[in-house]
């Protein structure tokens, strides 16, 4: 009798160790969220500037110009350390927005998606640790700023 208590004492304690081995140890885990909640951020406020770019027909000047109290956007801010995230408006419809990652992603994170343009092609969160930018091209076909109307395609029959 006494060693059943002893078996399983031991079958649990190996359970949590390889728990660790597999998932990752509960700081592990941890900082992955908030890189996970970091791209999330990054993905609303892309999608902030997009809406910007479509109402306004420009980027905006800084990320500020995003906040909207009627629709009730707040922006946000790095999880572990309060604080904004880098905006960068590079050209007419390019952008680029960056953040402090505490380590690597890939795919197998579920995070990353094929690298290319918003709309055409789909964009990547990929990252290493450290600061990372990730620069975006707004496609004016597929956004186009509200209220313009795509110029008509005449054609002339002879």
């Amino acid at each position: 009798m006494k060693i059943i208590p002893g078996i399983v004492i031991s079958v649990v304690a190996l359970s949590v160790i390889g728990g660790f081995f597999i998932v990752g140890s509960p700081t592990t885990e941890r900082v992955r969220r908030f890189d996970e909640r970091r791209i999330g951020d990054l993905q609303n406020i892309q999608w902030e500037i997009i809406n910007y770019w479509q109402k306004k027909n420009q980027l905006p000047q800084a990320l500020p110009d995003l906040r909207d109290d009627i629709r009730g956007f707040v922006l946000p801010t790095d999880p572990e350390t309060a604080l904004p995230y880098e905006y960068t408006a590079n050209t007419v419809n390019s952008f680029s927005l960056c953040a402090v990652f505490s380590m690597a992603n890939d795919s197998a994170q579920g995070i990353t998606k094929p690298l290319g343009r918003i709309g055409r092609e789909t964009e990547s969160w990929r990252h290493d640790a450290g600061r990372t930018c990730f620069t975006r091209t707004i496609d004016a076909d597929l956004y186009p700023p509200v209220g313009t109307k795509p110029t008509p395609v005449i054609q002339y029959n002879n």
